[in-house]
């Protein structure tokens, strides 16, 4: 399990951005475990890390998605941490600490990510990796041109199966960005 310092050591914040922490003393009312809460009191998350996600927002608004947006009741399980390059909110499922987007454009139906912020995180890193090598074997507009080689995709896909192995699942949020790299 990647710890929140490994994730500051790794995470190049010249490269990729900065990391937004969140201050310890505001996380202890808000129902989640103690490894979380450092997570993102020590290790924090990226402003906006690839793949086009988004984590500005939670920042100054973490907490449950119904206090933000008008939501039934039925999202009260869900603490908004960012969002998706399509809007998507990007949350923390109270319950179970698992990581999701809920998906606007299907009756925000719930959509896996990661089984826990740690994972989730290194997921992040793994992708931040998978770039530099298209980049570094195709050129500076590799991954914006989706020139990556089929080796890399690979290496990306068994990395993220290591780290969490629900996370590249068919219908998953990284299931589905493995099947856009190889369009």
């Amino acid at each position: 399990m990647l710890l929140p310092e490994e994730f500051n050591r790794n995470w190049d914040v010249n490269k990729n951005g900065p990391l937004l922490k969140f201050p310890y003393d505001d996380l202890i009312a808000v129902p989640f475990s103690e490894d979380f809460k450092q997570f993102l009191s020590i290790g924090g998350l990226p402003e906006t890390p690839p793949p086009y996600l988004d984590f500005t927002s939670s920042q100054t608004s973490f907490k449950p998605i119904t206090s933000i947006f008008d939501m039934s009741e039925a999202f009260q399980k869900y603490w908004l941490l960012g969002s998706t390059g399509s809007g998507d909110p990007v949350c923390i499922v109270k319950s179970n600490e698992r990581i999701v987007y809920l998906d606007n454009g299907n009756e925000y139906k719930e959509v896996f990510i990661n089984s826990s912020i740690n994972q989730f995180a290194e997921c992040i890193l793994l992708f931040s990796e998978m770039i530099d090598k298209a980049i570094h074997i195709n050129g500076e507009d590799a991954f914006i041109d989706n020139d990556i080689p089929e080796d890399v995709i690979e290496w990306l896909k068994e990395e993220l199966k290591r780290v969490d192995s629900n996370c590249t699942r068919e219908g998953s949020f990284w299931g589905t960005e493995i099947e856009n790299l190889y369009e």
